[in-house]
């Protein structure tokens, strides 16, 4: 049974429903970790909110995330924007600090073997990127590339028992020094980090 994990100070905690979907939609990418047999497992699936209040997705059927095929419980954490706020970053003398906007949740996860019900998930999931993207692709029954890799695919159903925000923002800090340290979050990305990226790209 895995706990909710619920710490964290009140003033960063939310169970607002209406953010946490936002967030949800507009970073997909989850960190899904159960603790398996031979210990923890972890790995980052796209996951999309249904209207009954579960979410759907898919992994590679030979995922060791998915065990032997059965119904497993997991933790599950969206990480939206992050960024550590330096004293400058503030009008006021204030200490260092990280500032992120996450969601956590504890969820049973249902693989789905049936190729039908699989396809439906490919292009839920292609049309619901392809609207933020603006990509034209669209998952096709007859495309060659879905014919050949429809089979090692394994749908995801994943039913949530827990769900919370945290939204860390520097909210203890007065106005005028969250205004500051949300300008600093949103400032271009680092320039090392675009050379990493560059790096692992031409590895």
């Amino acid at each position: 049974m895995i706990a909710s994990c619920p710490f964290h100070y009140a003033g960063y905690r939310s169970l607002d429903e209406a953010l946490i979907a936002r967030v949800i939609d507009i970073f997909p990418l989850a960190l899904v970790t159960r603790h398996g047999a031979t210990g923890v497992i972890a790995s980052h699936l796209p996951l999309f909110r249904s209207a009954d209040k579960t979410l759907f997705g898919h992994a590679d059927r030979h995922n060791p995330l998915l065990g032997d095929g059965e119904s497993f419980e997991a933790h599950v954490v969206f990480m939206g924007p992050a960024s550590y706020i330096p004293p400058e970053a503030y009008v006021n003398p204030q200490l260092p600090t990280w500032n992120y906007v996450a969601v956590h949740m504890t969820a049973q996860v249902a693989p789905i073997v049936d190729d039908e019900e699989n396809f439906a998930i490919l292009q839920q999931t292609s049309e619901r990127l392809g609207r933020r993207t603006d990509s034209s692709f669209m998952a096709e029954r007859a495309d060659p590339r879905v014919v050949r890799n429809l089979p090692g695919i394994c749908g995801l159903r994943l039913t949530p028992s827990h769900v919370e925000g945290r939204f860390k923002l520097s909210q203890d800090k007065p106005p005028e020094d969250r205004a500051a340290a949300l300008a600093w979050l949103l400032r271009q990305p680092d320039p090392e980090a675009a050379a990493l990226l560059q790096t692992l790209l031409d590895r």
